[in-house]
């Protein structure tokens, strides 16, 4: 392992991730590898920081180390990931926080920024990809919140929520702040803005910009509906891709009741567009495309299904039943552990009143299609009370701060549709009249799965949005008991 290690900071300049979030960069001659007491103890500093675990393994691949560790004397386990290639974007961090302040002010005459954080705070929980500002306008001070133009969609995406966390810690220090403001990089702010139409944090005004790095330039956005996204919308939800019936070729149909057949009564096969998916407790295995006649299965690689390998789809079917169930005793296995997301999924969808005992088990419709421009999504679970209102499920089995505002995401295209009769055009529903109300908004998980941050969060979406969580048992695979049932807003 030390050789390992010696080998890789010999290369240069690397960055430096615990549990997936950032240390900091390291430079040449900036980390050392010694052995202690028997012991290999790994330390890496910078300016203003420095850090030391002890490595217990060591896993090495192309530009990229992965050292399993421990530390407060071995009470707390992590994982360290040593990565080139993320130099640049953490790099490019830095200096988008050197360069704000001026941007902003230069750009919005009369705000001055007072403070500019960067550092990632653990006890609130908010990462380094955002840039925390504390402002002042005429002797008030504002909460403000930026990423750059080198961060991923989904981080820009979080500003929202780490915004509301961040307005709520400066006001746990006395200071009383009426204004949130949110810096986006230009043309990516999509999302923002379509969940500022129906967030509202207590007291707080929200304002979102979008900021040009080229030529230094902040311009203030407009929450809007979906509706105002694109003028052509109409056209994009006319030719959207939604499940659809209509007759199947006689070799197809053949083909798929041979996949089905492997675990009869276990199989969910499911038509979405051209093709047919099947899944076993959540985990597709197989699709056949209508079209072409032709079916394709495996769970982390995919082979083209034929006569002379049919006894091998039937060999991956016997091991996801025997392997992901909850008396399994193979429980690192990948099977058991691959998209646990999609096993709670399909539980519920097979008995959704197990969760809540008024939706109708009878209507309940999984990654149902739901459109913005051209940009297409899944919802978890769609399903209806038997009053006929809608009621949306977005489903987590592990802490996520954007789980509310996710589930927002999944409410505003489902009410979009609603509104406009998409649903009862495109088959979903049959038999029942949809109710004239927004819908209800669920948040399952197991119950000491929620993200600290997740009552604040939600307690800022608006009334409209009815938002409910539902804590379930922890040991959820062995059937799904609601132990907890709260309204968040």
């Amino acid at each position: 392992m030390k050789y390992e290690l010696e080998l890789f900071q010999l290369e240069g300049e690397y960055s430096v991730f615990e549990d997936d979030r950032p240390v900091g960069v390291v430079e040449a001659g900036c980390s050392s590898a010694e052995l202690s007491h028997g012991k290999l103890i790994f330390s890496c500093w910078g300016e203003g920081w420095s850090r030391a675990w002890r490595v217990t393994s060591c896993r090495a691949s192309l530009h990229r180390l992965l050292l399993g560790c421990v530390k407060n004397t071995g009470r707390v386990r992590s994982l360290v990931e040593l990565r080139r290639g993320d130099v640049e974007r953490l790099q490019s961090r830095e200096e988008f926080s050197r360069k704000l302040p001026s941007l902003i002010e230069s750009s919005l005459p009369g705000l001055k920024v007072e403070k500019s954080i960067t550092a990632r705070d653990d006890r609130l929980h908010l990462s380094g990809a955002h840039t925390r500002l504390v402002l002042r306008e005429r002797g008030r001070i504002i909460a403000g919140i930026s990423s750059g133009a080198a961060e991923t969609q989904s981080n820009i995406d979080s500003l929202l929520g780490a915004g509301i966390v961040w307005l709520d810690a400066l006001r746990g220090r006395g200071d009383h702040i009426g204004r949130l403001m949110i810096f986006a990089p230009r043309d990516r702010a999509m999302t923002l803005a379509a969940r500022l139409t129906a967030v509202r944090p207590a007291g707080a005004e929200v304002s979102l910009y979008e900021v040009d790095e080229a030529s230094g330039e902040a311009f203030a956005v407009e929450p809007y509906d979906q509706g105002d996204l694109i003028d052509s919308y109409g056209r994009f939800a006319r030719r959207a891709m939604w499940p659809r019936g209509g007759a199947i070729e006689p070799a197809s149909g053949d083909l798929i009741d041979s996949i089905i057949r492997l675990a009869p009564g276990a199989v969910e096969a499911r038509r979405l567009g051209g093709f047919v998916t099947f899944s076993l407790r959540g985990l597709e295995f197989a699709r056949v495309s209508l079209s072409r006649g032709r079916a394709w299965f495996g769970v982390f690689e995919k082979k083209r299904l034929e006569a002379g390998n049919f006894d091998e789809i039937a060999g991956l079917a016997s091991s996801i039943m025997t392997r992901r169930c909850a008396e399994s005793v193979y429980r690192n296995d990948r099977l058991y552990r691959a998209q646990p997301e999609r096993w709670l999924e399909s539980i519920i969808r097979q008995d959704a009143t197990a969760i809540d005992s008024t939706l109708d088990a009878r209507r309940v419709y999984s990654q149902v299609p739901a459109y913005r421009g051209e940009q297409r999504a899944y919802i978890d679970l769609l399903t209806a009370n038997r009053d006929g209102r809608l009621v949306v499920i977005e489903i987590k089995v592990s802490e996520d701060a954007e789980f509310p505002l996710q589930g927002l995401d999944y409410w505003l295209r489902v009410e979009w549709h609603r509104r406009r009769g998409d649903f009862e055009r495109r088959g979903y529903f049959e038999g029942m009249k949809i109710q004239d109300r927004s819908p209800l908004l669920y948040l399952v998980a197991p119950i000491f799965s929620f993200h600290r941050t997740t009552g604040l969060i939600a307690g800022s979406i608006i009334d409209q949005v009815q938002v409910i969580r539902i804590g379930i048992n922890e040991d959820w695979r062995r059937g799904v008991r609601p132990l907890l049932r709260e309204r968040l807003n």
